[in-house]
């Protein structure tokens, strides 16, 4: 159809738009083409149907334009056109015209090149990662809000676990209380001391913010004087304990071991009228060190065999993949070597005892 042909009493202006656009019927006739249609079109000559301008089959156009008229919304659809050697692909939008003065069902067509709709595809993506970042957004506050009640069920389960120590040490004195049996006193000395152990480990655990791990100076210094104390003496101790980290299991293990190095040191290795015991640890390149020496007559081979004491080290060391060794010199030196589960600090060497 040429400019200012028939038909032009359809009350629509076109001419707002800058893409080309057309009034069309049902069966693709052109009634109406703005100014951008005909200089996209005017090599074809007279604008008359779509099915003449677009390579389209006209089976497709004219499903395009039945699907297209059962809504005043736009519908999406695909063109192609010849122009010269090339091929030219549109998007076009279609949508049904509301004018009551037509007895025949009429449709806008607006053409937009491919190159030029990649801005609404870029806008679709641009609310598809909007959409992506609200819902991350959610995830991860349901997240925090679930952390933050995991975290205070472990401090509750720390404060029973702390709670029942405390009861079995009541009942073992309970259970032993009137019993003048020797052999039963030192059982129960060995459990209440064991068990007092763990509870400073425990207790330290409680108070710590972090669940993850603890410092080995929040406990293992009360764990060593308490041991000490149970035999006068607490005042023969050298102390040099690093601010180590370590996980809730292996501060758990390292507690019940100091406990028993440090007992057996006060029972065997100091005399009544002298002597001093050393107690070390520290980190080094991500291995952790325990060292309890003192000056006494030293382990003889049957003795570290079948020390029931030695023997719980021994497997506690198992349990946290590290290695017990025992050496004499100058009276005995029990060294525990462990990996902790945590990654290095990055203050090992000034973490090293004084020799």
């Amino acid at each position: 159809m040429k400019r200012g042909a028939a038909l032009q009493g359809i009350p629509f202006d076109l001419e707002f738009l800058s893409e080309p656009a057309l009034v069309v019927g049902l069966k693709g006739e052109v009634h109406k083409a703005n100014a951008a249609a005909h200089g996209l079109l005017e090599e074809k000559g007279r604008i008359a149907s779509l099915f003449d301008l677009f390579e389209d089959s006209g089976i497709d156009i004219a499903s395009f334009l039945r699907r297209a008229s059962g809504s005043t919304s736009s519908h999406v659809g695909s063109l192609t056109l010849a122009r010269g050697e090339g091929r030219e692909r549109f998007r076009a939008l279609a949508a049904r015209l509301q004018w009551a003065g037509s007895a025949e069902t009429l449709l806008i067509v607006r053409l937009l090149p491919v190159r030029e709709d990649q801005f609404s595809v870029l806008n679709r993506r641009l609310r598809e990662i909007d959409r992506q970042l609200h819902q991350r957004l959610k995830e991860n506050a349901l997240l925090q809000e679930a952390l933050a009640d995991n975290r205070v069920l472990v401090r509750e389960l720390q404060h029973r676990v702390k709670n029942n120590i405390q009861q079995m040490l009541s009942l073992i004195k309970m259970s032993a209380a009137g019993n003048r049996s020797s052999a039963v006193g030192d059982v129960v000395l060995t459990a209440t001391r064991r068990l007092r152990a763990m509870a400073t480990a425990q207790e330290a655990l409680y108070q710590n913010e972090g669940a993850g791990s603890i410092s080995a100076q929040s406990f293992l210094e009360a764990v060593v004087t308490g041991a000490a104390s149970s035999y006068g003496s607490a005042d023969r101790l050298d102390l040099a304990i690093a601010d180590a980290r370590m996980t809730s299991e292996e501060a758990h293990c390292v507690a019940l071991i100091a406990n028993e190095l440090v007992t057996n040191a006060c029972k065997y290795g100091i005399a009544s009228d002298g002597g001093r015991i050393s107690v070390r640890f520290w980190s080094s390149a991500g291995d952790s060190h325990l060292e309890v020496q003192d000056g006494g007559p030293g382990f003889s081979e049957e003795t570290s065999s079948r020390s029931s004491g030695l023997t719980l080290v021994r497997a506690l060391c198992r349990q946290i993949g590290g290695r017990f060794e025992v050496a004499n010199h100058l009276g005995s030196r029990c060294s525990v070597q462990f990996r902790s589960a945590l990654p290095p600090g990055n203050d090992d060497d000034a973490a090293r005892p004084l020799s």
